[in-house]
């Protein structure tokens, strides 16, 4: 048993009564207040009333920052005081967790001076105690300044202690409702970024192209927003032209990246005709927008059905698989160049092979090959390969169909951990 608590013990009757009833009319009084200033403002004004002093102080920790500061006053007027954690007597408590009761503060060597220079005010007598949540995080401290009666006694510090345990729940109540409407509107953002993306990317399934061109896309983000992208268009000359990217990292970062990607692709891809200009240029263009480290691979590749001809670039990318190409060991699509936005200054270059009439391209991030099934094993390329095998469809559709058939049954009932897209693209 403390001190302080066998202080109030040694009370008499009608004064702990006095005490008990005080804690009622303070916890009525935060429980109707309407926001964290009117907690804030209800605290100070009772303080001085049951304390009888002269002075009352809310500090409230920062978590951006770390530093606790002067959320409200009462008995002055309104000063900024930003302390460090451990530095003054608020500081101290902050960070310790402990209750000071100090009836000569002048002589205490953790009594930050400061203010009382700043203001010609002298600081004699101080309690101060720590708000304190249930799982012991400390949310700030009160302080009670110059008791009117000379001093502070051990029943003060307890009353306060027993306050301020009553003002820490209005304290984190109201924090709470306002992370919940932070969080509430972080939603609506992300389902308006979601929403926004989704008219960046062709609609999932078939993709509308002239004929004699085909091809169907579908992704998924593992979150509400994703890092990855593909696309097919026409370009003005009657070729195809496609990609699938995939940005490092996951979530809004990595969406903002694709954003970039998915509006920059589909204007260069109309304005440049050597593909490997066309990579260098965005690889500059994304390194001068993204943190160091950022990057994304990429392949991008553009059919003439005329010529039975692909140019394409990988950028780092995993290499797509050819399916009714009976030479298709023989057309290396792996990765030559390096990702874009990975390293400043890098030149790439075109590569060209044959895309015969009937043959279809399947490309993928790397979020099918990753993925997980429940018992913690990768889909990986060989499953992916093995589905292959067993398609037996030339519609584009009938095939993607199949790939995120097959998918899907592997991951099912697990979380999703990366991005998935597929593109089939034929002539």
């Amino acid at each position: 048993m403390t001190s302080a608590t066998t202080a109030l013990q040694n009370l008499p009757k009608h004064k702990r009564l006095q005490r008990l009833e005080a804690l009622v009319i303070a916890s009525e009084s935060l429980n109707r207040a309407a926001s964290l200033d009117d907690i804030l403002q209800a605290i100070l004004e009772l303080i001085p009333a049951q304390l009888d002093c002269d002075r009352a102080t809310v500090f409230l920790s920062d978590r951006r920052t770390g530093k606790i500061h002067a959320r409200r006053m009462a008995g002055s007027r309104h000063l900024e005081i930003i302390l460090e954690k451990g530095t003054g007597l608020a500081g101290y408590v902050t960070e310790t967790g402990e209750s000071l009761l100090i009836n000569d503060v002048q002589t205490d060597e953790r009594f930050d001076r400061t203010t009382d220079m700043r203001t010609g005010y002298r600081t004699e007598t101080m309690l101060c105690v720590p708000l304190r949540k249930s799982e012991d995080e400390i949310l700030g401290a009160l302080q009670a300044i110059n008791a009117r009666r000379g001093e502070f006694t051990e029943e003060d510090l307890v009353y306060l202690e027993s306050f301020a345990a009553v003002a820490a729940v209005a304290v984190e109540r109201e924090q709470l409702t306002q992370e919940a409407m932070r969080a509430h509107r972080l939603t609506t953002e992300l389902e308006l970024a979601r929403k926004i993306q989704q008219r960046l990317l062709p609609s999932p399934g078939n993709i509308n192209l002239p004929e004699p061109y085909c091809a169907w896309g579908h992704s998924q983000a593992c979150y509400d927003v994703g890092g990855d992208t593909y696309d097919a268009l026409m370009l003005p000359g009657g070729e195809c032209a496609f990609w699938v990217a995939d940005v490092s990292g996951k979530g809004i970062g990595a969406a903002l990246l694709m954003t970039t990607l998915q509006t920059e692709l589909r204007a260069l891809v109309r304005a440049e005709h050597d593909l490997g200009k066309l990579a260098t240029e965005l690889n500059s263009r994304v390194d001068a927008v993204t943190p160091l480290g950022t990057y994304a691979t990429m392949f991008l590749g553009i059919v003439n059905a005329d010529r039975n001809r692909m140019r394409f670039v990988n950028a780092g990318h995993l290499p797509p698989f050819w399916l009714y190409a009976n030479d298709a060991q023989e057309r290396n699509l792996e990765a030559g160049e390096m990702p874009i936005g990975l390293l400043p200054g890098t030149t790439y270059e075109t590569n060209e092979t044959e895309f015969k009439a009937g043959e279809r391209l399947v490309l993928f991030s790397d979020g099918v090959t990753d993925a997980e099934n429940t018992k913690g094993e990768q889909y990986d390329f060989e499953r992916l390969y093995a589905c292959r095998e067993k398609i037996n469809q030339h519609e584009v559709s009938k095939i993607g169909a199949a790939l995120l058939s097959d998918l899907d049954r592997f991951r099912i009932g697990a979380p999703n951990y990366d991005d998935t897209t597929y593109l089939i693209v034929g002539h």
